[in-house]
């Protein structure tokens, strides 16, 4: 049985400068480094000139492919790293074990694990900023906690990987353009917005904490009195309840206990059987590198605890042996938990 020959590969391109200009803003993004004058400056860069800013577009959809091949890379190394192991096992049982051939074993896997890790190093999937972010006037990276004093005596305490605008007309208020914000009006004369998603949150006098990951909004209201305005309609809250919405729609609003409120101002993440996927969604918006869940069935399984988040290896530590998982640590801060 014949076959014809593969097309050949085409020749590979070079980058122009500003390919290479936004490709260094990608890497120095994903590494988790990035200070805040990096921030402003990166936002000059992009709003200088249309290009720019698709420039670095294209660079980080090119860079999440390369992470991804390498995760898959990584995987299929420890597994193999694990074969050989094995099977060195079962040849030192049999016929004896040569010591030289245990350190080429060890050699030959670090060296994979180093290759493997070296490719993702500060490029967690999912994690880069998107289009959205250059719009921020204020921004926090990975594990950085930040608070913003604005005008009208508004104070806004800014979570991990947060990015706000401030609004450019008359009414008083910011853009949540992701991430998590708690804003203090308790001071405010006047009505204070908070825009997230497809809604917006007017806080009267009142402490709000608003969440915007992953295409869906969560409003707790801590004092006071906060309406949430949507297409679907308009809910007030009051201290201590919760609303939830998407694109589409309002969710019911509900009554929260301390057992329910955001920790992360207390340095804690809390969940409460909340699902292993989610939960190490969450973990991986703190801690540099990435936790990659390596079995997609395993994401179903409840998870309940309260993890400081100045010690997120020791909380994956104990998920580890209450889950019966196992771990595979790689370099860059990259765990294969499977």
């Amino acid at each position: 049985m014949s076959s014809r020959p593969e097309a050949p590969l085409p020749p590979k391109r070079r980058l122009d400068a500003l390919e290479r200009q936004a490709m260094t803003w990608v890497r120095r993004m994903a590494s988790g480094e990035m200070t805040h004058a990096d921030g402003d400056a990166l936002r000059k860069w992009a709003r200088r000139d249309p290009s720019h800013a698709q420039a670095l577009t294209n660079a980080c959809r090119q860079w999440q492919q390369l992470t991804q091949a390498a995760h898959r890379s990584a995987a299929a190394g420890v597994a193999c790293a694990a074969s050989a192991t094995t099977a060195a096992s079962k040849r030192k049982a049999t016929r004896g074990f040569d010591p030289r051939r245990r350190w080429w074993l060890a050699g030959a896997a670090g060296a994979f694990a180093s290759a493997a890790g070296v490719a993702v190093i500060g490029a967690p999937l999912g994690l880069l900023p998107g289009a959205a972010a250059l719009r921020a006037d204020y921004s926090t990276g990975t594990g950085e906690q930040r608070t913003v004093a604005l005008a009208g005596n508004v104070s806004v305490e800014m979570n991990t990987r947060t990015s706000v605008a401030l609004h450019a007309g008359s009414t008083p208020g910011i853009d949540l353009l992701g991430g998590e914000a708690a804003v203090d009006t308790t001071r405010a004369a006047a009505p204070f917005e908070i825009v997230a998603g497809a809604g917006r949150t007017i806080a009267h006098r009142a402490r709000v904490e608003v969440r915007n990951v992953s295409q869906k909004v969560c409003v707790t209201c801590i004092d006071g009195v906060a309406d949430v305005v949507h297409t679907a309609g308009r809910v007030q809250l009051r201290a201590r309840q919760q609303l939830v919405y998407d694109e589409r729609a309002l969710q019911s609003l509900v009554n929260v206990g301390d057992n329910d409120m955001p920790a992360w101002r207390e340095g804690y993440l809390r969940f409460a059987e909340v699902p292993l996927g989610e939960v190490i969604d969450e973990i991986n918006r703190y801690r540099p590198g990435k936790v990659v869940l390596m079995n997609d069935r395993l994401a179903a399984r409840p998870v309940t605890g309260r993890f400081a988040i100045r010690s997120l290896d020791v909380a994956l530590g104990q998920i580890e042996r209450s889950l019966q998982l196992s771990a595979h640590t790689l370099p860059g801060g990259i765990v294969l938990l499977g």
